[in-house]
């Protein structure tokens, strides 16, 4: 059994030889099915660019039907056809430049040092020893910080220590080893 090539442009195989490859890759069929491949990823202002430099297709302007089809080197877009796909190529300018502002500020989240702690009930004050009153329970403080578990995991026997949910005394209970 001789070996072969297979391709995925044109879904055929041909023999395992330097000629035949060579062949197979500067011919028509190829290149045509190569490119109608590629052309299926352009965005709308690449797709707007190519159909520019082409001339209008003579036959399809004329009501007839273009034996050639999407492969045809003449434009087949019509008027009303340009209009939408340059509506296209902005929509996609203007999504593509609201992808690069950041999460928060594009969602219009207040990232402030004041909002996150507004957010944890812990106030902002400017001597933290100064506070009046009996200082704050450090269980108090740390409880907002814990986040329940999905009920996915709920569900399981027995969980990893890595994702067992963690309570404010685990945090008092830490013991330091002396390194040294």
């Amino acid at each position: 059994m001789v070996k072969r090539y297979y391709c995925d442009f044109c879904d055929c195989s041909y023999p395992y030889s330097d000629e035949a490859f060579k062949k197979h890759r500067t011919g028509h069929h190829h290149i045509k099915q190569r490119r109608a491949h590629y052309d299926k990823f352009k965005n709308a202002r690449e797709r707007l660019e190519d159909e520019a430099k082409k001339s209008k297709c003579r036959r399809f302007l004329s009501g007839q039907e273009c034996s050639f089809g999407d492969s045809c080197v003449f434009s087949h877009l019509t008027q009303a056809g340009t209009e939408a796909l340059q509506q296209l190529a902005l929509e996609e300018e203007r999504q593509e430049r609201k992808m690069q502002i950041p999460t928060a500020q594009r969602e219009g989240l207040d990232l402030s040092v004041d909002s996150w702690l507004k957010q944890r009930k812990v106030p902002l004050t400017e001597d933290s020893d100064a506070l009046p009153g009996p200082a704050p329970d450090p269980v108090e403080i740390l409880a907002p910080l814990n986040t329940p578990l999905p009920p996915a995991l709920l569900s399981l026997p027995r969980l990893p220590p890595s994702l067992a949910p963690v309570t404010p005394q685990c945090y008092l209970q830490v013991e330091f080893a002396e390194w040294g």
